[in-house]
């Protein structure tokens, strides 16, 4: 293992629900009802321009994707700034533990997510885990979205790694088949908060984060 990278949201941050509640309010807004959490659970590591574009075929609502997924995201701060940011279970010690090879035997380490640059910075500033971080990887900069593998091989190109020797911890199925297209080592992680994820085509399960052996890669 020559790097680490983690998926943020159902990870690193408790925000899935924060998530789900806001595009339920967007839709609601848009005339759409109806639309159940388990529904909105398949997009799921995917971004937000692209979740819309998908419903927008399904429903047929009237604002264009690019309106809903902005209304989306002001909900989505405006809760989450409220709030302040509830980190997922094990996921900070996990983190230290990364930072500390980091440090000792040159392991990188990164963020990969779906969430945007701003996002992606409110959440380790809000945790203070900025500097446990050698690169911040948002996949709304790129053409297309978990599944597509591109952001994992993005963050392996920006990291001078081998996709093969990058270990990735994802909560979500859209995440770990990504990782998976892209040749890295999935961990699957069984997050309380995403439920329903078909983790199936990962290396290795886990219900708790503190179950990840470091050693073991």
């Amino acid at each position: 293992m020559k790097a680490f990278i983690y998926d943020m949201d159902g990870v690193i941050a408790d925000t899935e629900p924060v998530h789900l509640q806001a595009e339920q309010r967007v839709l609601q807004k848009m005339g759409v009802e109806g639309v159940t959490l388990e529904f909105l659970m398949r997009y799921q590591g995917m971004t937000d321009l692209m979740m819309f574009e998908d419903m927008k075929k399904l429903f047929g609502f009237h604002h264009s994707a690019e309106q809903a997924a902005e209304a989306k995201v002001y909900l989505f701060n405006k809760i989450i700034h409220e709030q302040h940011v509830t980190p997922i279970e094990g996921s900070l010690e996990l983190i230290r533990a990364t930072n500390e090879l980091r440090q000792s035997h040159g392991l990188k380490t990164a963020i990969a997510s779906s969430s945007s640059d701003d996002f992606i910075a409110f959440v380790v500033d809000d945790l203070g885990i900025r500097d446990h971080f050698d690169l911040l990887m948002s996949g709304t900069n790129l053409p297309e979205s978990k599944p597509n593998p591109a952001i994992y091989l993005q963050t392996a190109a920006y990291l001078r790694v081998d996709p093969r020797d990058c270990v990735v911890v994802e909560d979500a199925a859209n995440g770990a088949r990504a990782a998976k297209a892209a040749g890295m080592t999935c961990i699957g992680f069984n997050s309380p908060h995403s439920p329903n994820q078909d983790l199936s085509i990962c290396d290795m399960l886990v219900d708790r984060l503190e179950e990840i052996d470091l050693s073991a890669f």
